[in-house]
């Protein structure tokens, strides 16, 4: 999957151009209860134009609480995000040659994700911080999953203006596009009357 996720990751970085989802992470503010097994987040991220969110969440443990605010804060602009799950954690310590404190290793994560079709997508980061490597494969599966409804809605419409306009080419070019983009969306009520529409015109 890693590999069809890379075709259409660059389908989406052509077809969007500067409208591509980018997101980094400037920092967090973490706050555990461990008897409570309570975790709140405060992370800031930012977007490729400059301007900041700050991300709130709880949850049980960091990438927990993270993954709930991103959602919940993201789900407002990209809805088919609540439909998505994470369905995979792994934590892989890559040391050195075992001579002298290992406590500073790159620590590499995978975080899995599920979405509404059952697919599984996996999105990895390597740092020396574990809770960093799992934020930033988190935030690289909300980039490829906002970046993904935004490319199916904008072909939709670009298909819709080449029937319009009866340009039989255009019309070959965008719905084999959504053909592809539609194995990667997830659940929403706009994301699916547009499956609907598009799969009952063909």
């Amino acid at each position: 999957m890693i590999h069809e996720q890379s075709k259409m990751l660059e389908l989406m970085r052509e077809f969007l151009g500067e409208d591509l989802v980018r997101l980094r992470v400037d920092g967090y503010d973490l706050h555990e209860d461990f008897s409570r097994e309570d975790t709140r987040m405060a992370c800031t991220i930012r977007h490729v134009d400059g301007h900041t969110d700050v991300i709130e969440g709880r949850g049980v443990g960091p990438i927990d609480a993270f993954f709930k605010g991103l959602i919940e804060r993201m789900a407002r602009d990209y809805p088919s995000l609540e439909s998505l799950v994470i369905d995979k954690f792994v934590v892989v310590g890559k040391l050195g040659d075992g001579r002298g404190s290992q406590s500073d290793a790159l620590a590499s994560v995978t975080v899995g994700i599920r979405n509404s079709r059952g697919s599984h997508f996996e999105f990895v980061s390597e740092s020396r911080s574990v809770t960093r490597s799992g934020i930033e494969a988190t935030l690289r599966a909300a980039e490829y999953f906002m970046s993904s409804e935004l490319a199916f809605k904008k072909a939709y419409k670009a298909l819709q203006n080449a029937r319009e306009s009866k340009r039989p080419e255009l019309v070959a070019r965008y719905t084999d596009l959504m053909s592809q983009l539609v194995k990667n969306t997830s659940y929403s009520d706009v994301i699916e009357q547009i499956r609907s529409e598009f799969e009952g015109s063909r």
